[in-house]
């Protein structure tokens, strides 16, 4: 029986029908994926009228009652007389209903990749949960819920908005979880704590060293584990763990639509280093799918393409092989921007780098476990940072740095005044990220520089109260985040939420930076309020040009893409407090609409 088979198969082999047939075949194959890479986007021709137009524009010269759009690109925009003169029988008409025209919100500092992932972690945050009885209660659950040597991985743990909760020691989360390995990571996102499973899991001891300055896994007096871990680079040793357990292909489209819920048509990834990560993003946004992409898409290791928000990346120096062998790359719905970089770390973790030390209050001690007299320091060998910003600068690519604290921001500065004064290199667009406790009086250099902020607003909003009463006192946190400051020194500025830290919504962004209150409505630092058109081009223009995409998007003028939209109010008419209440009606990317809230109400609806 065996030399028959021989036979069949070699003549097989020769068979030159059966190759033609496999060429054939294989011929079909490329065809598919060539042609699925060179769709063409559909011709569509638009006129939105009938409500407020709010263009951005630096240089506005006319009431604006009319847009037209076409092929994904805003053409003219004026009375609406004379914009419907580019009506034909294919223009889709718009009308706003009194609603609000603007241009899309740009995300310049987000997370969706770790949103991706936290979306399959169980809740403990404040957001949800008032009481550290029902933080614990709920973690209980999770435990009961979940199979004896399953990780159980935790998000959003906050000691600020919980009030009484503290953080939590190895042995009481033993007692909790003795048969699963627990991983909680804080909802700033700069510290975590696991229990003993969780640690063998990772292959951490007592002698383990740590990953970096300012990055550590605690130890008390004897050498042994607290549970307590610090800092990103320390926090990225679960990660396998976590790919392992969730499969971020299934939640990245409905990370995307939220983003395109709140009104925003580009985002912004600070510090992407998973290469898988990388294609699936580059996959879903670029407008030019590689073959790879659809080999890959194909075979059903990527989720299917739809319009969504344009994507910029800033890599970690950590991870070169993922920069593309030119700055000029991609296109203008995906492409790597530059490199992020951390100097500092979290005010609430005791890595914020500052001048004069944390209080020593309960909440500090207790609550964060931050030690007393601690004033931080950097999270990155200095040498190290001098390196990196030196050679990126000198690739010319743009260069991020997460900075809080003012002695942070102080040496972050003079690194890049020598660097500069020895380069040829000029006007590459830094910037400082976050800019907790950025001195004023360095506002000066940072615009000699060519360096700009981008504001994490909503720190004063969640945690304004603690950071006055607890963490800072009151003489630091009224001159906390100088947005106003920053503008009257001629600077563009932009804010951002750092989400998953906080909710990615731009309005509540846009009202903390004008009415500068907490969520219990104490006003703090009022002489940094801003104007609402200000706040607005933060989160439109401003952004756009710290990612060199002013000229295309961020406004609503001709030749810039048709990023646009509709609010049910206008933001420049509603009482400052009532910002926050403004909702996202219709989203458009390039033109096309990507999201409206009646649809998804209705999904929502239905999933019920």
């Amino acid at each position: 029986m065996t030399k028959p088979s021989k036979r069949i198969r070699a003549k097989t082999v020769n068979d030159p029908t059966s190759n033609r047939n496999l060429c054939y075949c294989v011929a079909c194959f490329v065809l598919v994926l060539l042609l699925a890479g060179c769709a063409k986007t559909e011709q569509n021709r638009m006129i939105f009228y009938g409500g407020d137009i709010v263009t951005m524009s630096n240089t506005p010269s006319m009431v604006v009652e009319a847009v037209f759009v076409e092929n994904g690109r805003i053409v003219s925009l004026g009375s609406k007389e004379e914009i419907f003169k580019h009506k034909t029988d294919a223009t889709q008409i718009i009308d706003l209903q009194g609603n609000t025209l603007l241009p899309g919100f740009v995300g310049v500092h987000t997370h969706p990749d770790l949103a991706a992932y936290l979306y399959g972690y169980v809740d403990l945050s404040g957001f949800t949960y008032k009481t550290q009885d029902e933080v614990w209660a709920r973690l209980r659950q999770a435990v009961k819920e979940t199979k004896k040597g399953q990780w159980i991985f935790c998000r959003g743990f906050d000691p600020m908005l919980v009030s009484g909760l503290t953080a939590p020691d190895i042995k009481y989360l033993d007692s909790i979880a003795p048969d699963n390995p627990v991983f909680i990571l804080a909802q700033s996102m700069h510290s975590a704590w696991a229990n003993s499973l969780a640690f063998k899991k990772m292959g951490i001891t007592g002698k383990t060293p740590d990953p970096a300055p300012g990055n550590y896994y605690e130890k008390d007096s004897r050498g042994e584990l607290t549970g307590l871990i610090v800092e990103t680079k320390a926090i990225m040793t679960v990660a396998a763990d976590a790919i392992k357990v969730f499969n971020i292909k299934d939640n990245v489209s409905k990370v995307s639509d939220d983003y395109l819920g709140n009104g925003i048509t580009s985002i912004t990834t600070m510090g992407l280093a998973n290469s898988k990560a990388f294609i699936l993003y580059e996959h879903l946004s670029t407008h030019h799918p590689k073959f790879k992409h659809n080999v890959l898409d194909m075979i059903g290791m990527l989720p299917d393409r739809k319009p969504t928000v344009r994507h910029f990346v800033y890599l970690m120096h950590t991870t070169p092989s993922l920069f593309p062998a030119k700055v000029e790359n991609g296109d203008d719905f995906f492409k790597v921007c530059g490199v992020k970089l951390w100097y500092d770390g979290s005010p609430y973790t005791g890595s914020m780098y500052m001048k004069e030390p944390y209080l020593n209050s309960a909440l500090v001690t207790k609550g964060l476990k931050i030690p007393v007299n601690h004033s931080g320091k950097p999270v990155i060998d200095k040498q190290e940072f001098y390196d990196a910003v030196k050679k990126y600068h000198e690739l010319g690519w743009q260069v991020s740095v997460h900075s809080q604290g003012d002695q942070s921001t102080e040496e972050v500065l003079g690194v890049f005044e020598q660097i500069q004064s020895e380069s040829s290199v000029k006007n590459l667009r830094h910037r400082i990220e976050h800019g907790m406790l950025l001195p004023p009086e360095l506002l000066g250099k940072m615009k000699r520089l060519n360096i700009t902020p981008s504001f994490h607003i909503n720190h004063l909003y969640y945690y304004g109260s603690a950071l006055k009463n607890d963490i800072l006192g009151a003489q630091r946190t009224a001159k906390m985040l100088p947005v106003k400051s920053t503008g009257k020194n001629g600077m563009y500025f932009s804010l951002h939420a750092d989400a998953p830290m906080y909710p990615e919504e731009p309005l509540s962004l846009l009202q903390t930076a004008v009415t500068r209150k907490t969520r219990e409505g104490e006003i703090i630092g009022l002489q940094e309020a801003i104007p609402v058109m200000d706040g607005l081009k933060a989160l439109t223009l401003y952004a756009a040009w710290q990612l060199n995409m002013d000229k295309k998007i961020g406004s609503i003028e001709p030749g810039k893409y048709a990023d646009l939209i509709i609010l049910d109010k206008n933001p420049l008419k509603v009482a400052p407090d009532s910002l926050r209440d403004i909702r996202v009606m219709k989203t458009f990317v390039n033109g096309t609409e990507v999201w409206t809230r009646q649809k998804a109400e209705e999904e929502h609806k239905g999933s019920k």
